[in-house]
């Protein structure tokens, strides 16, 4: 700013070859200067770096949770070959992509689902996925809009910086996401911490409206200095907003919700940057890639799903399920008791615990038992209890689907502690001639320390629920909160 000012009250010494060199020198550190100072949020100008306040994952663990998952997300998926012309064209495009993505150079790899689904996605640490059926509906330019969208999201590190933020102190937080009728354990564990699930053959993170901002914004960043129009991602959200009762466009909408702005948000970031030309029409490239596809035999989300193998587990019956002896369990947050003749998974440090009796859990799918765990809230408030409570019945509710509330919340006194209940009703992973059974799924809450919610989640089909709930009862009337 010295320097600006000194050029404009001495426009004329400027003009001297001398000083002309010293301001072009000073100008060229300044220059370097503002280019060096990272930036991590995008409605303050470039973003040059990956946030890293708050996130209790390194860069490292990232793309280790991510290798991690691809085989398993893999063997839910029909991948079109690497051989085949689009396959080839979306790995150059998304390097492409990618080489203008800001801060630390994660290991991307972009490769294509044979689905008809509209849909696309990121798993943490750079592997990317394209479905078939959002290829078809784009343009070039907006194909490019969603892929530098999706590594705008590994660039601002979404899903660690959420499954970070239901992490605190001595009790490490998970929220429910895949744990009521998905597979959980592993890599896919993992994905279910960060708040993915897969389902119906897709992976799906329930990004906020703040990440999609953020996402929007940085995506319209990368896609700028790839040489594309970084609106054609506003138009490709507005063709699925049309489509919003099709079959095809909601998929993509629902793990991506609209942020309200979107238009407004790129405009913004645009107007930092000075004009450009864009491409204009779809290479030729693309073009013969798409062609290709004409002959692929997609697969609907209907065929995935079918073609998977989820849990089917027995009804259990209820005569001695529960022992009337209780065994002490101490954890570093809580210590309660549990039938001595059920399981339990977990430790005193364990992210979450399960308890369930024999053969009321498989392929980490919970039919019949409870799990305890923890959620931080983003904010604190008066009405702390109910506002975190809204908080974790949204993040249950999107990661499970099948999820019907039955009531309200309702208050009441667990050993002094305000705490509140309610029930769900799902679909369990216990089949009777074909058809899975009614599920009743409670929840309970209560403060614990430092501002974190323990809960606890109840889980047997309806019609074994009453004859199980002594047993729940005794459990909850045993949590002492440390």
């Amino acid at each position: 700013m010295l320097f600006h000012s000194a050029c404009d009250m001495n426009a004329n010494l400027c003009r001297s070859t001398k000083f002309q060199r010293l301001c072009a020198v000073l100008l060229s550190l300044s220059l370097l200067a503002a280019g060096t100072k990272e930036n991590v949020d995008p409605k303050k100008g470039r973003v040059t770096t990956n946030p890293t306040s708050g996130n209790r994952y390194s860069l490292e663990q990232e793309i280790q949770i991510g290798r991690q998952s691809v085989p398993e997300v893999e063997r839910a998926l029909p991948l079109l070959p690497a051989d085949h012309p689009m396959s080839k064209y979306i790995a150059t495009l998304g390097q492409k992509l990618a080489a203008s993505a800001p801060g630390y150079k994660f290991p991307y790899t972009f490769k294509v689902v044979r689905e008809k689904s509209v849909n696309a996605f990121a798993l943490p640490g750079g592997p990317i996925y394209v479905h078939t059926g959002l290829i078809e509906l784009a343009t070039e330019s907006e194909l490019a809009g969603v892929m530098g969208h999706e590594i705008s999201h590994v660039v601002m590190r979404h899903s660690t910086r959420q499954a970070s933020r239901q992490m605190k102190a001595q009790l490490p937080l998970a929220i429910l996401g895949g744990v009521l009728g998905a597979t959980v354990g592993g890599a896919v564990g993992s994905l279910a911490q960060m708040g993915m699930s897969i389902t119906a053959g897709s992976v799906f993170m329930k990004y906020s409206r703040d990440a999609e901002t953020e996402a929007d914004m940085v995506g319209a960043q990368i896609m700028y200095d790839a040489g594309y129009d970084p609106q054609a991602i506003v138009s490709f959200f507005s063709k699925l907003k049309a489509q919003g009762g099709s079959r095809s466009g909601p998929q993509f909408l629902s793990s991506h919700p609209d942020p309200g702005n979107r238009a407004k948000n790129i405009s913004s970031i645009l107007s930092r940057f000075p004009p450009k030309e864009f491409q204009q029409t779809d290479a030729p490239e693309f073009l013969a890639a798409k062609k290709a596809l004409a002959n692929v035999n997609e697969e609907s989300a209907a065929q995935v799903s079918a073609a998977q193998k989820p849990a089917l587990m027995s009804r259990l019956s209820m005569q001695n399920i529960a022992s009337s002896n209780f065994r002490d369990f101490q954890h570093v947050a809580y210590a309660l008791r549990y039938p001595e003749n059920w399981r339990i998974d977990g430790d005193a440090d364990s992210t979450s615990v399960t308890i369930y009796p024999e053969g009321g859990y498989l392929n980490g799918t919970l039919a019949y038992g409870l799990m305890i765990s923890g959620f931080q809230p983003k904010g604190k408030s008066s009405q702390e209890l109910d506002d975190g409570l809204l908080e974790l019945m949204a993040d249950i509710e999107q990661a499970n689907s099948d999820l019907q509330i039955a009531n309200s919340p309702l208050a009441f006194t667990l050993h002094g502690r305000d705490a509140r209940k309610l029930d769900w009703f799902g679909k369990s992973a216990v089949q009777e001639n074909g058809h899975p059974l009614r599920e009743r799924v409670r929840l309970i809450a209560l403060l614990g320390r430092s501002h974190v919610l323990l809960y606890t989640v109840f889980v047997a089909p309806e019609a074994d629920f009453e004859a199980l709930l002594p047993t729940f009862e005794h459990v909850l009337d045993s949590l002492q909160v440390r």
